[in-house]
């Protein structure tokens, strides 16, 4: 795997489209692993990164294959360059994580998706989610070793074919801070390399993980 990071300029008019439509900031940053996607041999994950005051926004990019930056238009970002990531994950190391996710629910009647209300529903979801992918999160005096830094709704149009202005969804949007642990190596790389839940277009379910 490569992380990247990228500093998007906000004099940028292209920038501000991507920070406008997660969609389209989907599409921009997958021009850098066009083939690799072409040819089934990608997972391009991201995150909006939280940022304070006057901060320029921040782009963390996780791919599979080595990323071609220069594809961007000019002056769009600050690009550092790509860095390999090949965590070897034992049984039981714990870890720091930070994830951003959409934890959500299946209505048994129609199948629509819906969000999750309470944060101990989230939580509980990012349990199961976590424990199902290889990995357990830490238990603190208080409960699971976990917060909920930002909890929003992202507003996207999604357009169809011969759709002008596109539908508009709301897709909540968690950013998860805390303490997890290593069960299955294996099973938590695969979690890794596709990432946690729905919405990964939306720049929704890349696990970052760190001593």
């Amino acid at each position: 795997m490569w992380l990247s990071k990228l500093v998007l300029n906000p004099a940028s008019r292209a920038a501000r489209r991507d920070l406008a439509n997660p969609y389209e900031m989907h599409r921009t940053l997958s021009r850098a692993v066009s083939e690799a996607l072409k040819e089934g041999r990608e997972r391009l994950l991201w995150r909006l990164e939280p940022t304070r005051g006057l901060e320029p926004p921040v782009v963390l990019v996780q791919t599979l294959t080595e990323p071609d930056w220069s594809v961007l238009d000019e002056g769009y970002a600050q690009v550092f360059p790509p860095k390999p990531f090949h965590p070897a994950l034992k049984p039981g190391q714990r870890l720091r994580f930070r994830l951003r996710a959409n934890p959500a629910k299946r209505l048994a009647a129609t199948g629509k998706r819906v969000a999750l209300k309470t944060p101990a529903e989230k939580v509980a979801w990012l349990e199961r989610r976590l424990e199902e992918g290889g990995f357990r999160l830490l238990e603190g005096e208080r409960g699971p070793w976990v917060q909920i830094l930002q909890d929003t709704f992202l507003e996207v149009r999604r357009k169809k074919d011969g759709e002008e202005a596109g539908k508009l969804l709301q897709v909540q949007a968690v950013l998860f801070e805390g303490r997890l642990e290593v069960v299955d190596p294996e099973r938590a790389l695969a979690t890794l390399k596709r990432g946690v839940g729905p919405g990964k277009a939306l720049g929704l379910g890349l696990l970052s993980v760190a001593p």
